[in-house]
């Protein structure tokens, strides 16, 4: 059963009981992420990571293929995320109450925000959510000025300077790999969150994974996917470009890629590190980065 994403940003558990009390802005109906994430304090943020938690996120509007549905939790797989852990893309568990039913629109035009967060606003321009960067939804009429889109509760409007249109048929232009790095600049200093898949938090694949789909260009949800799906750049050699994925390995991950970075070009990278830390823009040479690198990748189809 298809479904849609009702909340600004919903967020992907391993399992129910891995949400908390003190989770309860971010599990409910409707969410409030931003002082979920304020009022946790580290070691709570830390817990993400340490106990598993979280996996990934989905964005307003984003659709779930719904598995089975149990004790108000839905275990979901995210289509418009690719993994190995299922052919039809990123599985796990979302309250119920933060999915709902919407008309499928396949061939349809789009749009897209463009900027970190905007407001969509009910047609009395009363606040219905506020819409992090890369949220997609269909377009029911542009008005110029405010475009009418159709979202999981119903019409509302976007102002069109906070969003990119596709052409008739759904499809949006593709971009560049400067413009990958130009959006990763968007979110300098903004914390680090585990499973992060949106302006309220990125983790390190998360950037990846949105930057790049922000250009139209699509990857794995996960580092060690990303590396898999693209192609090899020596790092030997360091005949990195532009846009290019930093792949990392600490002694103790036994060979596992276990953070991303993007290549900036005259020896930098943009990241978004680990917490209790925020993106940042880093110099290879002489960094603690460049004793763990250990493999770099390039996209090629676009």
């Amino acid at each position: 059963m298809k479904k849609y994403c009702r909340v600004n940003v919903g967020t992907i558990w391993r399992s129910a009981d891995k949400a908390r009390d003190i989770d309860r802005d971010g599990i409910m109906y409707p969410a409030n992420i931003q002082r979920w994430l304020l009022e946790l304090s580290l070691k709570e943020k830390l817990s993400f990571t340490e106990d598993s938690r979280i996996d990934t996120q989905i964005l307003y509007g984003e659709m779930v293929e719904v598995i089975d549905e149990q004790d108000g939790w839905s275990y979901v797989i995210c289509t418009e995320q690719a993994s190995k852990q299922h052919k039809k893309g990123y599985p796990g568990n979302i309250p119920t109450s933060q999915l709902s039913e919407m008309k499928d629109y396949q061939s349809h035009q789009k749009a897209r925000v463009k900027v970190p967060k905007t407001t969509l606003f009910n047609l009395d321009f009363t606040t219905k959510q506020i819409l992090s960067f890369n949220t997609v939804l269909p377009v029911t009429n542009n008005n110029d000025e405010y475009i009418e889109v159709d979202t999981p509760e119903g019409t509302g409007l976007i102002h069109s300077k906070d969003i990119i249109l596709s052409d008739e048929q759904g499809t949006f232009l593709k971009g560049t790999m400067q413009g990958v790095i130009e959006n990763a600049r968007l979110f300098l200093d903004l914390p680090y969150l585990w499973g992060g898949m949106s302006s309220y938090g990125y983790d390190c694949s998360g950037l990846c994974y949105q930057m790049y789909k922000s250009q139209n260009f699509h990857i794995p949800r996960d580092a060690d996917e990303q590396y898999e799906a693209m192609e090899d750049v020596s790092i030997e050699q360091k005949a990195f470009e532009p846009g290019d994925l930093l792949f990392f390995s600490k002694p103790e991950d036994k060979g596992f890629l276990s953070h991303v970075g993007i290549y900036m070009g005259d020896d930098m990278m943009i990241h978004a590190p680990h917490t209790p830390k925020s993106i940042e823009i880093v110099k290879l040479t002489g960094s603690y980065y460049q004793k763990i690198l250990v493999k770099a990748a390039r996209l090629l189809d676009f």
